[in-house]
Parts: C-alpha cells; sequence; structure tokens
C-alpha cells in the first residue's frame, strides 16, 4: 500500500491514466497524461458503494480524480490510496477479476470507498506470467454533493494503562477501524489472505500464500530478493551481447569483401594479371577460408586413448 500525494510531486489523475492506459486530462495543473500506447492491462473498471449518490453513477475516471482533486485544498493533501495486489497465477483469467472485485467490495467499497481497478499482466522475473491488480482508493467517503470527511485516528495512551519499561505510556490508535488506521490495514491483509487461499483451493491448487514474514513463521532462511528491473537488465544484456556478435561477424566480412574487392582490382591492373590470376586466386580464397575457420568455435579436445597394447 502507498499514499498519491501532492508533497511529493504527484497527481492521481496521472497515477489512474497510467494504470489504465488511457488519456486523461488533469483540470487542476491542466496538464493531459496519455499512456494509450501501454501495453499488458487485462480489464478494468470502477467499484461504487451500493448505496453511491446518483451524481457518480456511472462516472468515469478523468471525472472522478479530477473531482478527488478539485476536492482537496491543501499543497499537502492526500489524494489516493493505492493497493498492488499480487494475485495467484495458478488461477483462470475470469477467476482472478471475480476474486480481486469481490475482496475490494468487501474490505474496502462496502465501507464508502471509490476504487478504480486495473488487473494487469507481464512477464516475472522467473520468465511465467504475473498478473497483480493496481487499485486507486478514495481517501473520503461519497456525499450527496461530492465527498465527505476522511476517516481518521489519532495515537491515544492505552487504556488499560500499559507503559514502556522507562514509564511512557503505550500509545495506541483512537479508531482502529479508520481507512489509515495500522489494524484495518493488517485485517486487510488477512482477509487477501483468506479469499485467494479459498480459491487456490477450489482450484485444486496445494499452494497457499501467507501475508506473515519468515521469520514470524518461524523459518529460519533469508528471503530471495525480487529482481523486477534486474531481471530485465540481465535479459537486455544477452541479447545486446548476442547483436553486438553480429555486428562484429557483419563488420569482419566487410573488411574481406573490401580486401577481395582491392585484391581483384590490383590484379585488373597488372601487366601480368592473366598469368597471376590463378595464383593470386588461390592465395586468397586461402586466406578468405582461413578468416571464416577463425570465426567457429573451437573443437572440443577428446581425451587421448589408450591402446590395449599399451596397457599391457
Amino acid at each position: 500500500m502507498q499514499i498519491i500525494k501532492r508533497s511529493a510531486g504527484r497527481s492521481v489523475v496521472a497515477a489512474s491514466a497510467y494504470r489504465a492506459g488511457e488519456k486523461l486530462h488533469d483540470d487542476r495543473q491542466d496538464i493531459t497524461h496519455d499512456y494509450r500506447n501501454r501495453t499488458g492491462v487485462e480489464h478494468k473498471e470502477i467499484l461504487l458503494p451500493d448505496n453511491a449518490p446518483e451524481w457518480c453513477r456511472g462516472i468515469d475516471r478523468q471525472r472522478l480524480w479530477n473531482e478527488v482533486e478539485a476536492g482537496e485544498k491543501r499543497r499537502d493533501a492526500q489524494t489516493a490510496r493505492e493497493l498492488r495486489i499480487m494475485i495467484p497465477r495458478e488461477l483462470d483469467p475470469a477467476t482472478r477479476i471475480s476474486l480481486v472485485r469481490d475482496y475490494l467490495n468487501r474490505s474496502f467499497v462496502s465501507k464508502g470507498m471509490v476504487a478504480d481497478v486495473c488487473w494487469h499482466n507481464k512477464v516475472a522475473s522467473d520468465g511465467q506470467e504475473q498478473p497483480h491488480a493496481h487499485v486507486l482508493l478514495t481517501m473520503r467517503p461519497l456525499a450527496a454533493e461530492g465527498f465527505g470527511l476522511k476517516s481518521r485516528h489519532d495515537w491515544v495512551p492505552d487504556p488499560e494503562g500499559r507503559t514502556h519499561p522507562d514509564g511512557r505510556p503505550v500509545m495506541v490508535v483512537s479508531n482502529n477501524r479508520s481507512w489509515n488506521s495500522p489494524d484495518y490495514f493488517e485485517q486487510c491483509r488477512e482477509d487477501w489472505e483468506n479469499l485467494a487461499n479459498t480459491a487456490l483451493e477450489r482450484a485444486g491448487v496445494e499452494d497457499r500464500i501467507d501475508r506473515r514474514s519468515l521469520l514470524a513463521r518461524g523459518l529460519a532462511r533469508l528471503p530471495e530478493p525480487a529482481l523486477r528491473l534486474a531481471w530485465y537488465l540481465n535479459d537486455l544484456y544477452g541479447v545486446m551481447k548476442e547483436r553486438f556478435g553480429q555486428f562484429q561477424v557483419a563488420r569482419h566480412f566487410r573488411s574481406v569483401e573490401q580486401s577481395a574487392k582491392s585484391a581483384f582490382n590490383k590484379m585488373d591492373q597488372s601487366p601480368a594479371g592473366a598469368d597471376t590470376a590463378a595464383e593470386t586466386s588461390e592465395r586468397f580464397f586461402g586466406w578468405f577460408e582461413r578468416q571464416i575457420a577463425r570465426l567457429e568455435p573451437a573443437p572440443r579436445e577428446t581425451p587421448p586413448t589408450i591402446s590395449h597394447e599399451l596397457e599391457r
């Protein structure tokens, strides 16, 4: 989860355009963001609460997020919350869409949030597909004339009077159902774990996902780092090496061709060209074959065989 905020120079209209692969105009900044050439977007939709007011029924992305931007007056305003949901690749495409939609309606939309969700798929670092969803959630609930007040919480001393060893009171969240509450977000992660594992069980897959860290699960091993861009760079490096090798071969043969033309030109211009033509051609083609042999891979050395006579 991450927050889209103006203090970081971000625009929620631009974020929505990029994730949906669409062309959207940001009224606040008077900038058009065009990402229609983007690939990998498999499905997209906007989810509204059942009791959504009439003004937002059938709303599109451009109007939705421009309404959000217009409702925030502060220069450091937080305009949206983004979730990145990794979907088990073992599920078929239709199940992936229904699973994420069901999860968002249960955990967020039913509480008054609007969800702008885009299902993506690309190649993962192991060479297989990587289905996932990007979800932009409104920070304020829908109201009759726009958006209402944000769901907030404060840190207050523990009502049970717990303290730290140095005497400081233990601070707890005043409203653990606040949309910004760590407890609420952890509950949402648990809900996704349960729904995804239920879907895997229905699909006959034995593997399960677990939101907990390796340490919390009692596993004494280091986590594997996510390759992400490094995998693509490594793949690109291999392609570059192959293309560079092709370039070197082409340049070498071009040099051979130029040498051949020069040799034959000299032979034609020589007074004794007819007498030495056979010798020159033989020398040239012998040299030419040696150049080709240089480009061939070296043969593997075979171990010497020992005759039975020598063994005896």
